[in-house]
């Protein structure tokens, strides 16, 4: 077990230098086997793809290595940051591919997950306004955890692309002020902008 351990990690390293010096699309599975001097049937038996090697590296760097266990929404975000700002030549490829199986869908639903039970405001709050506006409030739960997830997705894609100039806790620390401003126009009841007159 130790040796299959060692032989992905081995791969994970060399597909990381190789989406770093030529981006996540021109990389192959049979260059990744060259750089580890393995053959193609020593990949496929430990990853389907690339894509899951990809979510392999992710899952073992960051979920496993406990970066994951915040009790506290913002220490989770932050861990995340600091985790992609110090990847940020891997990652900001990876985000930028958007094809099918991509990383982007997958840590999409990753974040979503570990989010939602933070993310929802008061209790109560979304059921009246979706009461108010005649929207089902389940349904509104789950589409306002999915925008917020969204938002975090794009705005952490933005910061890594854009090569994190700000450094992670600067980052976050704007996250949470314009989430907060979000969060209060919710909880106050009040859409950001007045519909039409009736």
């Amino acid at each position: 077990m130790a040796g299959s351990q060692a032989t992905r990690q081995a791969l994970a390293g060399a597909f990381k230098e190789l989406v770093r010096a030529q981006g996540f699309e021109k990389v192959s599975v049979s260059q990744v086997c060259q750089a580890c001097r393995m053959g193609r049937k020593t990949f496929y038996y430990h990853f389907r793809d690339k894509y899951e090697l990809a979510q392999w590296i992710f899952e073992t760097e960051f979920i496993e290595a406990g970066g994951g266990d915040g009790a506290d929404r913002w220490e989770l975000i932050l861990a995340l940051c600091r985790y992609f700002y110090r990847e940020r030549g891997f990652y900001a490829d990876l985000l930028r591919y958007h094809g099918q199986n991509a990383f982007g869908q997958y840590f999409q639903a990753y974040l979503q997950g570990v989010l939602e039970p933070f993310i929802l405001p008061e209790p109560g709050a979304v059921e009246a306004i979706a009461r108010r506006d005649g929207v089902d409030p389940e349904t509104a739960r789950k589409a306002y955890a999915h925008f917020i997830s969204d938002a975090l997705l794009w705005s952490i894609f933005r910061w890594l692309s854009g090569g994190g100039k700000q450094p992670p806790e600067q980052f976050v620390r704007l996250l949470k002020s314009v989430t907060d401003l979000v969060s209060a126009r919710v909880a106050g009841g009040e859409p950001a902008h007045p519909g039409p007159a009736d």
